[in-house]
């Protein structure tokens, strides 16, 4: 336990994102919350709360084996028009026993699939987790924020004519 924060109460749980992939994670128990939401999960479930991160990284091993403890950003991004597919949620749930559950809404009320794509120009749609979508040219594009770090941002709107989609001639 090379971190002090590693004394404190940790909370083991799944994560959900659309519409079927799930991970276990592990995080300090008071930013349970806060973690599950700068994850970008659309659901979850606090498993155990233990008294260690050491505790805590063995008991998200086991479960890992089984269900994961990894969702990459394209996966995400697939997923962020659709709902949870709460057959396969459901069935993971009744192999545990959870001390509560979450349930996230971002308000991106999505029809399509955004396209991903490292774009800040448009309208914000919203965020979930660390992906922006952002509306451009009738639209809807995806942006991992990690792609952006340190670039500076302009209000003023772009002297350049930027590409439409097929989508904005419809």
């Amino acid at each position: 336990m090379p971190l002090e924060s590693c004394h404190e109460e940790h909370a083991i749980y799944l994560a959900a994102f659309t519409p079927a992939t799930f991970k276990v994670g592990v995080t300090r128990s008071w930013r349970l919350d806060r973690r599950l939401r700068e994850q970008g999960a659309d659901r979850a479930a606090h498993l155990r709360t233990v008294a260690d991160g050491r505790v805590a990284r063995q008991i998200e091993a086991e479960i890992a084996a089984d269900v994961g403890d990894k969702v990459r950003v394209p996966t995400k991004i697939e997923g962020l028009h659709r709902a949870v597919d709460e057959r396969a949620w459901n069935a993971l749930l009744d192999r545990f026993d959870p001390i509560e559950t979450f349930d996230f809404d971002y308000g991106l009320d999505l029809t399509d699939q955004p396209l991903a794509e490292t774009l800040l120009s448009g309208t914000v749609v919203g965020a979930q987790g660390r992906v922006l979508v952002v509306e451009n040219a009738a639209t809807t594009y995806a942006v991992d924020l990690r792609k952006v770090v340190g670039y500076e941002l302009d209000e003023e709107r772009a002297d350049r004519d930027l590409q439409s989609s097929l989508g904005a001639f419809r």
